[in-house]
């Protein structure tokens, strides 16, 4: 995976994206496109950003990103609001860290599926027999 993540979530009609770099030790939240909160990221312990959601009255949020288990994994990031916890779906920044499309399995013809069955069907009558 590569050095930078990103989450992002839409909560109550608002954008909220989360930027974090840990070759850097930096962390950002981004509400509607705009920054809003920026922090270092400690190196042994999780991360934690407070923000407000431009509502009417605003309403507070916390950011925590916590640490990889393995070395390529990608850390956990956790909105909290309300007194709710969401977790933050991680993000590829580019085309290249997207995952690849599973492959779909090869059309089968009738001919094939009928000589699958055939063996296995053949298979089984000879196990009965004995």
């Amino acid at each position: 995976m590569a050095g930078r993540h990103r989450y992002h979530l839409d909560q109550d009609g608002h954008s909220i994206t989360v930027l974090h770099d840990p070759r850097r030790r930096r962390a950002e939240v981004w509400i509607n496109g705009k920054t809003v909160t920026v922090a270092e990221t400690p190196r042994h312990r999780p991360t934690v950003m407070e923000a407000e959601i431009p509502t009417v009255p605003p309403k507070g949020v916390v950011v925590r990103i916590g640490h990889p288990d393995d070395p390529g994994d990608v850390p956990l990031c956790v909105l909290e609001t309300g007194g709710d916890r969401y977790l933050m779906p991680h993000v590829a920044l580019t085309q290249e860290e997207r995952a690849p499309a599973e492959r779909t399995p090869p059309a089968r013809t009738p001919g094939e599926l009928l000589a699958r069955w055939r063996a296995r069907h053949q298979h089984r009558r000879s196990d009965v027999s004995k």
